[in-house]
């Protein structure tokens, strides 16, 4: 049964993710209207903008796991994956399957947003890692538009909202299994004994397939 599973993971390189403009900002502290920048900091901003994009590489991978079973205090997926957490079960209460999926940015950029702090240039650096993190976001949300165009066509939809491990009662630790059954190490990730994902700018996120009668 899991090679089966895993002959159905569909792996992304070269996503076309463009990270938002303005999230960039907001997430460095830039109010509009409110934040002013003289000329050197605008030059800077600019620059590391551009740079941040060009150093992002986004891969990524999904696999759509039917669930196996569902109760007031569990969801068990076909293959094995069990998850113990009353946000998520919320999301996925009407849900036949689930979306398990990941995007990264690659090395080179996080090795860059450390090369910027080492030199003194944090300013650069915090803007790089504000694109960084943007960038896989949108990794995400590329494959969130590619699977609803997919799905739509067989009655189905995604929930409006995706969960990610470490968030609410979904203990991180679930990056592990969702690691395995992805396979990450296909696209050079790894994960610490704390269940951290390397590289720094990766994200693991759980979607449900929904028919499109049910979708609320």
């Amino acid at each position: 049964m899991a090679e089966n599973f895993y002959s159905k993971i569909k792996y992304f390189e070269n996503i076309p993710a463009v990270p938002k403009r303005n999230l960039i900002l907001t997430r460095l502290g830039y109010r509009n209207g409110v934040t002013e920048l003289n000329e050197n900091d605008r030059v800077l901003l600019e620059d590391s903008i551009r740079q941040g994009e060009y150093l992002c590489k986004p891969v990524g991978a999904y696999l759509i796991v039917p669930v196996l079973s569902i109760s007031e205090s569990c969801i068990i997926l076909e293959n094995g994956i069990r998850f113990d957490s009353n946000g998520l079960l919320k999301l996925l209460n009407n849900s036949r399957s689930v979306v398990l999926m990941a995007a990264t940015v690659g090395k080179e950029v996080v090795d860059r947003i450390s090369y910027e702090v080492s030199q003194g240039k944090a300013a650069a650096g915090l803007i790089i890692d504000s694109v960084a993190s943007q960038t896989a976001d949108a990794a995400l949300d590329w494959m969130v538009q590619l699977l609803r165009k997919i799905l739509v066509r067989e009655g189905k939809i995604l929930t409006k909202h995706r969960y990610s491990p470490g968030y609410g009662d979904l203990p991180l630790s679930y990056q592990e299994e969702i690691f395995k059954a992805l396979q990450l190490d296909r696209l050079k990730m790894s994960l610490t004994e704390k269940f951290m994902l390397i590289p720094e700018k990766s994200v693991i996120a759980i979607s449900g397939v929904e028919e499109k009668g049910e979708a609320v």
